[in-house]
């Protein structure tokens, strides 16, 4: 677990995602893109990341947290 919220509040834009989708619940990656203002390689990167670390899934275009991804993403808001 401490992996990773290593690996999430290292970068600051993956801590926004995570953060993003834990308040929203689902987004595509335009939405991301355009509520973070970060551009959609950028975003895209980043959920690459997400994925591999299984902190979010993607269901058609949407992403979300799983629940590995909504408890780090609760340890991380709360730090």
């Amino acid at each position: 677990m401490d992996e990773l919220i290593g690996f999430v509040t290292s970068n600051n834009n993956r801590q926004k995602i995570l953060a993003l989708l834990g308040s929203k619940g689902e987004l595509d990656t335009e939405q991301i893109a355009k509520i973070t203002h970060m551009v959609h390689i950028s975003v895209d990167k980043i959920l690459e990341d997400l994925l591999e670390k299984e902190l979010v899934i993607k269901e058609g275009k949407m992403y979300q947290l799983t629940a590995l991804g909504s408890t780090v993403e609760r340890q991380v808001h709360n730090m």
